[in-house]
């Protein structure tokens, strides 16, 4: 839940920033070392899919069900693992077409497929937390949610390697981008906190309860309220909002005209807001899942 889904988001954001820049005509300095960026972000992603099984072997289980899963459909580790699949084949013909073209840019249809892979991995991966047992998880909101980080730190991390690759071409699309991501982010992120904050009702008698002494039953309305104003609520508030979105956003801003180095430091210092700010809510989001131990 935490850094397989970031990192993946991660790596379809810049997979599919380069992409868009590159069906704009746009981005040929940073296509090499965006196209590695993505790839590397890619690896430490599907690695961290492995390990949050705890037991890494087990997912020889998703290779022995690749399209049937357990029975009911393809299960979510497995859709994980095509997505990485997918991805990484995106990647490899970004690379070759444009090492094969004669001016080293990418065609528009790679463009076109970088954009299409890198937003739909992360959509890919939110779906696959979907599950009845997990109600606080059990919504679109959390898919959209993916989506909407993945354009805010891919157009973030474009910046960056814009600035550092003296791309200026690519600088005000990329800002433009990264804001929209912003604001998508804080509207999404808004009323999904809403939503959780008045979801104790959808742990009901649909769902088994059990007793184990060194699981209490707890109070689900204080867990899911915990956000908005709750034990939770600093965290969310000052963690999730203003310092993972709010704060990057303006940083943004400030360092929207500035070119090379500069512009890598701010919006370097923007993406590192966001990352702790998508991290601490992907804790409050697991937070507020997993303490409702009382129901399975």
């Amino acid at each position: 839940m935490y850094l397989d889904s970031f990192f993946l988001c991660l790596s379809g954001g810049i997979l599919g920033a380069q992409g868009l820049l590159t069906v704009l005509g746009k981005g040929k300095k940073m296509q090499n070392v965006a196209l590695i960026a993505a790839l590397a972000t890619l690896v430490i992603g599907g690695i961290c899919v492995f390990m949050h099984l705890q037991h890494w072997e087990r997912i020889f289980n998703a290779f022995g069900a690749l399209l049937a899963g357990n029975g009911y459909g393809v299960s979510g580790i497995t859709l994980e693992l095509w997505g990485c699949v997918v991805e990484f084949i995106a990647i490899a013909l970004f690379f070759l077409f444009a090492r094969r073209a004669e001016d080293g840019v990418a065609p528009k249809w790679a463009g076109i497929l970088a954009i299409i892979v890198g937003l739909a991995l992360p959509m890919v991966t939110g779906d696959s937390y979907l599950m009845p047992s997990l109600p606080t998880w059990d919504t679109p909101l959390l898919i959209v949610y993916y989506l909407t980080n993945t354009i805010f730190m891919g157009g973030l991390a474009a910046l960056v390697i814009a600035g550092l690759t003296g791309d200026v071409e690519a600088r005000d699309f990329m800002v433009k981008t990264a804001l929209v991501g912003a604001v998508a982010q804080l509207v999404i992120v808004l009323a999904y906190a809403i939503v959780i904050n008045g979801s104790a009702a959808t742990y009901s008698a649909d769902i088994a309860f059990y007793f184990d002494p060194t699981l209490p039953m707890v109070d689900r309305a204080a867990v899911v309220g915990s956000l908005l104003a709750g034990s939770n609520a600093v965290m969310f508030w000052l963690g999730a909002i203003i310092v993972g979105i709010i704060a990057p956003a303006a940083i943004l801003w400030l360092g929207k005209a500035k070119e090379g180095q500069q512009l890598a430091i701010y919006a370097g210092g923007a993406g590192v807001c966001c990352i702790i700010g998508g991290i601490i809510w992907r804790v409050l989001l697991y937070s507020a899942a997993m303490h409702i131990f009382a129901l399975f």
